[in-house]
């Protein structure tokens, strides 16, 4: 029968505690409900035990002087530590991982600590000490109610206290072997049992209410919302279909958002009627957006945010649409939904994305167009048999101008410059700035001698027309140009970048202000490249690439972060390689993989040795992500130098989604996977890179160093700096800013929220012994760097 009774009693326990999960959109409702129902309990939480501690002690000193201080001591400390968690984060964190696993490692640690007082007094103290135990182990194991948003916090607390009760009556026992204890730890499990009982109910009864408030607050908005008065200027308005596709209940909102009467609208069916105000739905039967819309009612879907646009008294407007399919006893009745004009912002996505794709200086298109243009021409060039003439064009003179005069007076250099060349040019040219004063330019329908005369007009434009820049300062200004004709079928986008640097080179070479086509009897190029790239596996080997360390810093405090690996090579035929030019060579030669892994193999071997909290990041070719051995190499590398993954960044440009491949992301997701950090890096360079921010989650993006060096004197400059750190933010992501040089920039990144900095403010880039001196100054002795 006593068995029954408390199988009885478990099912109804069972019952009353059966808590389903609520849904995901219920979790923030929950977190934040839940965590300002903490914070207002957490008073009578301190008060309880912050006041029982010193009143125990009090009493229990002079028969235990000692004990006594202990335990007020500990459990003020635990408290004490509780309290700085708890009120250091928002209110609806402190229920949230990581907070809340903290939270309720410090109530055990609480419960520990009272626990103790049962299993010390209790057994050896007289009848006034167990009285006081007694009273005090009960009170708080009650009091624990007030932890109920914080799951298992107070069971953990009254659990522990009863594990020390009933340690303490099993002491009592052996010495007086009284079955009255028996009955005493009988009853306290009961009493356990209760108190859980209880919690998990009352948890239950919160969680359903506050799942039953969220029901509520929507129904209560979408009636809301429906009552709006139909004369209401806002901008959303409902809609509603019957069953059969047609408009029903039209408000006066919804016709003046459609510009058209009522009884125009009553009948007619939501996807004709905006295909009529829609030019490119009459041309094209439907576009994109309405045929997307279509589909959706049609298969009686939810659907949310489909744009569509129209134009209404010649001027063009977006609105947004969502809706939701309304079933009684299973059967279709129609459609309900909201509409909101998004005009505004749609003008101001469309001017974002062309600020995204052209130079701010210079208001010509930048990189990033230039490299969607080339992927044109090209297709078009293998289908209609034309060739197009490839331009690259460099300034010269302008390194004096900017060094002799300063920056300002180099960007009025750079805007003159692009106003004559434009000037200089027809229908069939597009001109474009590629980067510092770089410029590119492509002609259609190209040939040997129309390449030679819009290579001459532009040499010719500088050379007539002085330019007057600021304060009346006139500077001799030339350009060079490399040329390349191209064709189409398998040439590439790369090859013929390459191609052009090569003929610009030689037209450097000889002096500037000319031109050159390219031509594979270059020997002087092709000798040095390949005299180079042979040179290249010795120089691996005898150790002539040297790495050096670029650090970066908390924006903040101005704390070492980490270093970013350089290479160094210095030729003795030669001289100095530039970095991207070796790393061009290395991929012609095949060798790009071998350079990485053994810059990344030094880099680490040197890093291990420094202090756990500072990053090693390491910049990744697209040549190196497409090899094969690539994953493997770098895998070995970390197990055979030990250097934890977790401390190591890599760096991709968006340059690896130019073609875009399935393999790259499942290569980088198996790099995130073992705990290595994602870096895109030169952000702001190219319009592309915004996209893949919504389909590979990286860690941190670095600030493209000539949106820092333009954004204190160029608005436009300082409104894509703090577009990005912004948007950073609302990723959750780290941002570095490169190319830091004044104490201006850095306060103006400082109070915009960026994360990291680098650049010759703070530090250049440093061989091995020169870093640890920064290490050492930094506040890390321990780190040992080594000269290699």
């Amino acid at each position: 029968m006593i068995t029954l009774r408390l199988s009885a009693l478990l099912r109804l326990f069972r019952q009353m505690t059966r808590v389903s999960s609520p849904a995901p959109e219920m979790d923030s409702t929950i977190q934040s409900s839940g965590g300002q129902a903490l914070r207002w309990l957490n008073f009578f939480h301190i008060l309880a035990h912050g006041s029982a501690a010193p009143v125990t002690a009090l009493c229990l000193f002079p028969a235990h002087p000692l004990y006594s201080v202990l335990l007020c001591a500990s459990v003020l400390i635990v408290l004490a530590v509780y309290n700085v968690i708890f009120y250091a984060v928002p209110a609806d964190k402190t229920t949230a991982s990581p907070c809340s696993h903290i939270l309720r490692f410090l109530n055990f640690l609480l419960g520990v600590c009272w626990a103790t007082l049962p299993i010390m007094i209790f057994p050896y103290g007289n009848s006034d000490d167990r009285v006081l135990v007694s009273g005090i182990t009960i009170g708080l194991t009650a009091t624990t109610v007030s932890l109920l948003p914080l799951r298992m916090a107070g069971e953990l607390i009254s659990s522990m206290i009863m594990i020390g009760c009933w340690i303490a009556l099993f002491l009592t026992w052996e010495k007086k072997h009284s079955v009255f204890y028996l009955f005493v730890g009988i009853e306290l499990f009961i009493y356990l049992f209760f108190i859980l009982s209880l919690s998990a109910t009352v948890r239950f009864l919160f969680i359903a209410f506050l799942t039953n408030r969220r029901s509520l607050e929507e129904r209560n908005s979408i009636v809301q919302l429906l009552l709006r008065n139909a004369d209401n200027e806002a901008g959303d308005w409902l809609w509603d279909i019957s069953a059969d596709g047609t408009l029903q209940h039209v408000s006066t909102v919804l016709a003046n958002a459609l510009g058209r009467s009522i009884p125009a609208l009553e009948g007619r069916s939501l996807v004709e009627v905006l295909a009529e105000i829609n030019p490119s739905a009459k041309e094209n039967g439907r576009n994109t957006d309405l045929l997307r819309l279509e589909q959706c009612l049609g298969n009686r879907i939810f659907f949310r945010d489909i744009v569509v646009g129209g134009f209404l008294d010649s001027r063009q407007h977006f609105w947004s649409l969502s809706g939701r399919p309304i079933f009684q006893n299973r059967i279709f009745m129609g459609y309900r939904g909201v509409g909101t004009d998004v005009t505004q912002t749609h003008r101001a996505r469309e001017s974002a994305s062309f600020r995204a794709r052209h130079d701010i200086l210079t208001g010509l298109p930048n990189r990033a167009a230039f490299m969607d243009d080339m992927e044109t021409y090209l297709i078009d060039a293998e289908r209609e048999g034309e060739a197009f003439a490839l331009f690259n064009l460099d300034l010269d003179g302008f390194k004096q101008v900017n060094d002799r005069y300063g920056h300002q007076y180099g960007d009025e250099m750079l805007r003159k410059v692009s106003v004559l060349f434009s000037r200089s040019l027809t229908e069939r040219h597009r001109l474009y700035r590629f980067g510092g004063d770089e410029f590119m330019l492509l002609e259609r329908h190209a040939t040997v001698t129309s390449a030679a005369g819009t290579a001459n007009a532009l040499i010719s434009a500088l050379v007539e027309t002085p330019i007057q820049l600021l304060d009346r300062v006139t500077a001799p200004i030339g350009v060079s140009a490399g040329i390349v004709i191209a064709s189409g079928g398998t040439e590439r986008v790369e090859s013929l970048l390459e191609a052009s640097d090569l003929a610009l080179y030689e037209s450097k070479h000889v002096g500037g202000h000319t031109y050159h086509f390219y031509d594979a009897q270059l020997r002087t190029l092709a000798k040095r490249n390949r005299g180079l790239i042979r040179a290249l596996p010795h120089a691996l080997e005898s150790g002539q690439i040297k790495i050096v360390y670029q650090p970066f810093f908390n924006a903040q405090s101005q704390k070492l972060c980490g270093f970013e690996v350089l290479v160094r090579w210095t030729h003795p035929e030669y001289g100095r390689i530039p970095a991207d030019r070796l790393i061009r060579l290395a991929e012609e030669a095949g060798s790009i993989q071998e350079l990485g892994s053994y810059v990344t193999e030094q880099a680490c071997l040197l890093a291990r040795e420094w202090p756990s909290d500072l990053l090693l990041s390491v910049n990744v070719s697209v040549g190196q992500l497409e090899s094969k051995a690539f994953l493997p190499d770098l895998t070995r590398i970390l197990q055979d130098t030990g250097f934890p993954a977790s401390r190591l960044q890599i760096e991709v440009t968006e340059s690896i989604f130019m073609e875009p491949d399935a393999s790259t992301f499942t290569l980088l997701h198996s790099l995130r996977s073992q705990g290595i950090i994602i870096a895109l890096d030169d952000f702001g360079k190219g319009f592309s890179s915004l996209g893949y921010l919504r389909f590979f989650p990286f860690s941190k993006i670095k600030l493209d160093a000539l949106f820092v060096r333009d954004m204190l004197r160029e608005p436009r400059a300082a409104s894509i700096v703090r577009a990005v750190i912004e948007l950073a933010i609302d990723l959750g992501v780290a941002v570095t800013a490169e190319g830091v040089e004044t104490q201006e920039q850095l306060s103006y990144l400082t109070s915009l929220g960026c994360t990291e900095i680098q650049g010759y403010l703070l530090s250049h880039p440093l061989p091995p012994l020169e870093a640890m001196a920064l290490l050492t100054r930094d506040g890390f002795p321990e780190a040992r760097i080594t000269a290699s």
